[in-house]
């Protein structure tokens, strides 16, 4: 029994750092992709002086602490209020 305790845990360690390993690389895309979404916002609406808009800030801000999914999903959204189009990486992907 102690063996196949031992067994389990070798097998568990390997898979959590194979998936560490793959879950490592998809951040750093995500913050990459945070940066062309805020930056495309910057490009068209950053220098307003009608409203400042703070929501892409704190989305940049999140994907630097690593919540990329929801600063993705936020940034994606005042894109799409805002009518400015997606960058073309965001455009080519979900083609």
């Amino acid at each position: 029994m102690t063996q196949f305790s031992t067994l389990l845990s070798i097998g568990t360690a390997l898979t959590l750092g194979l998936a560490g390993a793959a879950l490592a690389q998809a951040p750093k895309d995500d913050l990459v992709r945070c940066q062309a979404l805020y930056g495309q916002w910057l490009k068209y609406n950053g220098t307003s002086s009608y409203s400042k808009n703070v929501g892409p800030e704190m989305a940049l801000e999140q994907c630097r602490r690593g919540d990329t999914t929801a600063a993705i999903a936020s940034l994606k959204n005042t894109l799409q209020r805002s009518r400015i189009p997606l960058p073309a990486t965001e455009t080519a992907s979900t083609k």
